[in-house]
């Protein structure tokens, strides 16, 4: 290994670190969508042995997460003039560029399906507040005064918990890192760390039902931080960081068993994969071809919207038609597809001039003060 703070770079120029990330964005989406797919529609292909793709999905995700994260504070707050807000903002622009759309979609699509079945559990969930609740991401909600601020996710958007979480992630960590990096903000990050602190504190063990789903999330984005702060202090070189990658990769197949992916002792092996793609990734060159670069970014642009929308989809589909089989699981996944396609557009892909028109504004207030 050769210890290097400045060898290690995002720079799409330079290596293929971030295409990479992109790359696994855009696969964790596809597995989530095809794996609830299989359980909808085709469930004779569900492996008994290997582990469900969709939950794995979700755990690279959180990985993921964890990793640009903590890139995302490290680097640019070395501006003296980016802050919590600053943060703020840019993850508010991020979560909800997509959230928004996909809401109003689920609530269109969901609508139709209790016109159509008046199927119980949609009915039960589709309700004014608890979307004016997960808004606020109080669905997964862990801490005081359970009964006020927990939540169940709106009508049949049951993968929006998983968001929630990540949320009160994203504000408690940034307010421990800029109270840590900006002591005059402690008064104001205070309450922040108060309120967001005990869904991630209870992530850190604890799960999100009874049977271990999502068991540990919060763990396992503290390893994709971790793999990043690794990567700050060394670069090691392909041949091992491959090594180390295929080695967890075949330890989690071997280890998780279908159904139980949400296992603390997994973590490790998870974490290794991505270790090892990450260093590896940094002395390669071939992905950030004009051409297959665009592809790549085609599929990650849209995958936050086919996460949040998938889901109530096949619901959909599955509650209102008895056709099963390849033709509707294939059929399914296109729409999911091409609606998260279409939302995306409106959504997520305007994230960073959301965040910039906000900035903009926030010192246009400050200039007025």
């Amino acid at each position: 290994m050769q210890g290097c703070h400045l060898m290690f770079s995002l720079d799409r120029s330079k290596n293929d670190t971030s295409a990479t990330l992109d790359l696994l964005r855009a696969i964790a989406a596809q597995m989530v969508c095809i794996g609830h797919g299989i359980s909808f529609f085709v469930s004779e292909w569900r492996p008994t042995r290997l582990p469900y793709m969709q939950n794995v999905g979700v755990l690279l995700f959180f990985l993921i997460s964890g990793f640009l994260i903590t890139y995302t504070l490290a680097e640019r707050s070395r501006n003296p003039g980016y802050g919590f807000l600053q943060f703020f903002i840019e993850r508010f622009a991020r979560i909800y560029s997509g959230l928004v759309p996909a809401l109003a979609i689920i609530a269109i699509i969901d609508g139709v399906t209790i016109y159509l079945t008046h199927d119980p559990i949609v009915l039960r969930y589709f309700t004014l507040n608890t979307m004016i609740a997960n808004i606020l991401m109080m669905q997964a909600y862990r801490g005081v005064s359970l009964d006020a601020l927990q939540w169940p996710a709106f009508g049949s958007a049951s993968p929006l918990w998983t968001l929630a979480v990540e949320w009160h992630i994203y504000l408690f960590v940034a307010s421990l890192f800029f109270m840590a990096v900006r002591p005059r903000s402690i008064p104001f990050l205070v309450p922040i760390a108060i309120f967001f602190g005990p869904t991630p504190i209870h992530f850190l063990f604890g799960a999100f039902q009874p049977d271990g789903v999502g068991k540990g999330l919060f763990t396992l984005w503290l390893g994709g931080s971790l793999v990043y702060l690794a990567m700050r202090s060394s670069v090691m070189k392909f041949v091992p960081a491959v090594a180390i990658s295929v080695c967890g990769a075949f330890g989690f197949t071997i280890f998780a068993h279908a159904g139980a992916e949400y296992e603390l002792r997994l973590y490790p092996l998870l974490i290794a994969v991505f270790f090892g793609l990450v260093a590896a990734t940094q002395s390669t060159h071939v992905l950030s071809s004009p051409k297959l670069g665009k592809s790549i970014g085609f599929f990650a642009d849209y995958s936050f919207s086919l996460y949040l929308v998938h889901y109530t989809i096949m619901y959909a589909v599955w509650t209102i038609s008895s056709s099963r089989g390849i033709i509707v699981f294939a059929t399914a996944v296109l729409v999911s597809n091409l609606v998260a396609i279409g939302l995306a557009e409106i959504g997520e892909k305007n994230h960073r001039r959301i965040a910039r028109s906000l900035n903009q504004k926030l010192l246009a207030a400050k200039a007025t003060l």
